[in-house]
């Protein structure tokens, strides 16, 4: 059973984690990813490109980086929305300094302004294992989520393979907390991603979760041999 005050702690130390590591997060991100997350976010892009979206949301939207590919897509409407007002700051310089317009919204995923049936795409990246209650979070979206439109989440998942998954959990769990700690100088930040990512459930069982809150499957697909998975929801 849902706790609200367990979520509404969760909310806030989760804000004040990313509003703290703002500063650095791009460049730790994409050092610690080898910068294979920027095809991750290109690979959606094309994805979704079929479906000719024109008004779209990128939810826990960070420092802009998907917000900004998305409107290769040419948006009527592009909104980006985060509960982290430091992350949006980052993500306005950049989104004007790349020449695009776009509505940033400071919100969480489980409570937005918006109307119901608002969007026809709907995007997170990386974001979804850090709403408080990942049913409302979800469950919030489809109602925003136009008739016929599109949700696409990209988020970790666990590669398969005994060798690959030993050499994963080995960095997860010694080289990238080390790293981030040292590049972001958080204590504790890194540790939250490995924990995160580990217990996050992905593949079948992220299916049975994005179903039992509306969302009719359209496609999945391991990226990485299954580092990220990727994938598109619509409502009917």
């Amino acid at each position: 059973m849902d706790n609200p005050e367990k979520h509404e702690q969760k909310k806030q130390d989760v804000v004040d984690m990313f509003n703290d590591i703002a500063p650095t997060y791009d460049k730790i991100n994409h050092r610690l990813s080898f910068s294979i997350d920027v095809l991750w976010r290109r690979k959606l892009r094309k994805m979704v490109r079929p479906y000719h979206p024109q008004h779209m949301l990128d939810m826990s939207a960070g420092t802009g980086d998907l917000s900004i590919e998305l409107s290769k897509l040419h948006p009527q409407k592009l909104v980006a929305a985060d509960p982290s007002e430091k992350m949006l700051e980052i993500a306005e310089v950049k989104l004007s300094k790349a020449g695009i317009m776009a509505e940033l919204v400071k919100c969480y995923a489980e409570e937005t302004p918006f109307a119901s049936a608002s969007f026809d795409l709907i995007t997170c990246a990386f974001g979804i294992r850090n709403f408080a209650s990942l049913d409302k979070g979800l469950r919030e979206q489809y109602r925003i989520l136009k008739h016929g439109g599109h949700m696409a989440i990209l988020e970790f998942g666990m590669p398969e393979g005994f060798v690959w998954r030993r050499l994963y959990h080995f960095y997860f769990n010694h080289i990238l907390p080390l790293r981030g700690r040292r590049l972001s100088h958080h204590t504790s930040a890194y540790n939250y991603l490995n924990q995160t990512v580990q217990q996050f459930p992905y593949g079948k069982e992220m299916e049975k979760i994005l179903t039992g809150c509306g969302f009719e499957i359209v496609k999945t697909k391991k990226l990485s041999g299954g580092i990220a998975y990727l994938y598109v929801v619509g409502k009917k």
